[in-house]
């Protein structure tokens, strides 16, 4: 796999599928959003589309993780259940949390779903492993919505939401 840095920003697939190209952005504009360092979110899109997003946010008043290393608020999501927030423990990624409206939805709207659950108003939900109702094409053109026409607007340039 190729990569190069592009704006700041490291680009590790240089495919030419739009949904692919998509999911880069999306990721990017995810994490501009909720002020994470892209430098160490991971997208992978192999024979699932995912994407990891290790997070700036702690949980105030959770005892049971507490946050030193390897105990921090992370977002994880995947193509058939979309996002979940929860702690990385290093080891493990124990889900608080699972935004169940929408497979892709806006960064705005994942970055509303981390201020909920940072500030502990999200509902506790844990992934389901029932149908989402979306299909892989439909999950494809959701993320090709995503990919730039042209050049791409470096995430730097982008205000971020502090939480």
């Amino acid at each position: 796999m190729d990569a190069e840095r592009t704006g700041g920003n490291l680009v590790t697939d240089l495919s030419s599928d739009p949904a692919q190209r998509g999911l880069h952005r999306y990721v990017q504009l995810v994490a501009a959003a909720l002020g994470a360092d892209l430098d160490r979110c991971r997208y992978e899109w192999d024979t699932q589309a995912t994407a990891y997003l290790p997070l700036p946010q702690h949980i105030p008043g959770m005892t049971e993780f507490p946050a030193q290393a390897g105990h921090r608020l992370a977002l994880a999501w995947d193509e058939q259940s979309g996002w979940s927030a929860g702690v990385d423990t290093g080891n493990d990624f124990l889900v608080l949390a699972t935004y169940l409206d929408d497979i892709v939805p806006a960064p705005r709207v994942v970055a509303a779903f981390v201020c909920d659950v940072a500030d502990g108003t999200a509902v506790a939900s844990a992934p389901s492993d029932m149908d989402t109702g979306h299909s892989k094409a439909q999950v494809r053109q959701q993320l090709t919505a995503y990919a730039p026409t042209g050049p791409d607007t470096p995430t730097d340039l982008l205000p971020p939401r502090r939480l």
